[in-house]
């Protein structure tokens, strides 16, 4: 293996310990884990390959390409297509064996077109649209849409579901509002008992115990990503991730003198600066300038400077590091803990964003 200077360790017993603990609350709901976006940051065949081992019954993702690099994976769970598709697509979603996603008269009848010109039947959820905005057919038009479904020999409907916008805020009245709104639909159109019904998100799970319906999509929450306070039930999961590096560089500098592009940074004393080779072409964001810190030898040290695309500096002048220490961007080392909430704030984004961000520059390493 290379000795990487930056990376991000993943830890899979800890997956495993979060999955299990999650699914020690669904009683009868299904666990569907959400791996789009390369499994939040974390590595899409990898992570789906735990989740095969450790009673996930679903995976979702966002689009056709990541369906098709877990079948190509030989992941054989039932994968969820969340997202929308072209016509062009249809093939692939169909031969690839992935579940597709209707949200309008329009995609359906291109499937149907597609699959009685080619003799073809095709797994698909049914998207209704309670608030969300995004995308999902109204309820009222989703009767008639439910009903055409039903009607074509090629569909086989797995799956209806919905989406919550607010399920963050227990007590947004929007909440109720969606649910009330999924549950009529369900009470007019009397699905049969083998579709699954979903809404219930991470953050739904969190904040309301009542009324999962058949299966419940997760990804922030296993994955020790989510962006606020955990309750009592869930204190037991973890973070699965840590972004670490390598002190690179050092140096003494005097007083008075600039650090990085711009100088936004002037130190006010002889001090002590290290480099640290991670920068915004990894996914770190240049938000955390002058703004953000470190851990080196179970301290926290503040970044001075512009972060540059590769590397960013480091005022250790209170302390003691050398080069090759470890250098810990996010997670613990020994009693400090620098937390993707904290960074999320400081760039006043969400930690979904942060994790997402990093890219294929810095490896990620599996533990188990």
């Amino acid at each position: 293996m290379l000795n990487y200077s930056s990376w991000i360790e993943i830890d899979l017993k800890q997956l495993k310990k979060n999955i299990s603990l999650v699914n020690s609350y669904l009683k009868d709901s299904l666990l569907c884990l959400c791996v789009k976006a390369n499994a939040y940051g974390l590595g899409l065949i990898e992570i789906a390959k735990v989740a095969e081992n450790e009673k996930v019954d679903y995976l979702a993702v966002a689009n056709l390409m990541e369906g098709v690099k877990l079948r190509e994976a030989n992941i054989k769970l039932p994968v969820l297509v969340l997202g929308t598709f072209h016509e062009d697509q249809i093939k692939d979603l169909i031969d690839y064996d992935l579940e597709i996603t209707i949200s309008s008269f329009f995609k359906a009848k291109l499937v149907q077109d597609y699959c009685t010109k080619y003799n073809k039947k095709c797994k698909i959820h049914l998207k209704v649209d309670t608030g969300m905005g995004r995308i999902g057919v109204k309820p009222i038009t989703a009767i008639s849409l439910h009903k055409y479904l039903k009607d074509q020999k090629c569909f086989i409907i797995k799956g209806i579901f919905s989406h919550l916008a607010c399920a963050d805020q227990k007590d947004h009245p929007i909440n109720t509002i969606q649910t009330k709104t999924f549950d009529d639909f369900l009470s007019k159109i009397q699905p049969d008992k083998s579709t699954i019904l979903h809404i219930a998100n991470s953050a739904y799970l969190c904040n309301f115990e009542n009324d999962l319906k058949d299966m419940v999509r997760l990804g922030a929450l296993p994955f020790g990503c989510y962006s606020k306070d955990l309750p009592e039930k869930f204190k037991n999961i973890k973070p699965i991730f840590s972004v670490k590096s390598k002190v690179s560089y050092f140096k003494i500098v005097g007083k008075d003198k600039g650090i990085s592009y711009g100088y936004s940074f002037i130190t006010k004393a002889k001090s002590q600066i290290v480099t640290i080779p991670v920068g915004y072409g990894d996914g770190y964001s240049r938000s955390l300038s002058n703004i953000g810190s470190v851990l080196i030898r179970g301290k926290k040290y503040p970044i001075i400077g512009t972060i540059c695309m590769d590397q960013f500096m480091v005022d250790v002048s209170k302390g003691d590091a050398y080069i090759g220490d470890e250098v810990v961007l996010i997670g613990r080392q020994k009693d400090k803990e620098i937390t993707i909430r904290e960074i999320a704030d400081e760039c006043k984004t969400i930690s979904y964003e942060i994790l997402c961000s990093f890219n294929e520059r810095l490896p990620r390493v599996y533990k188990d």
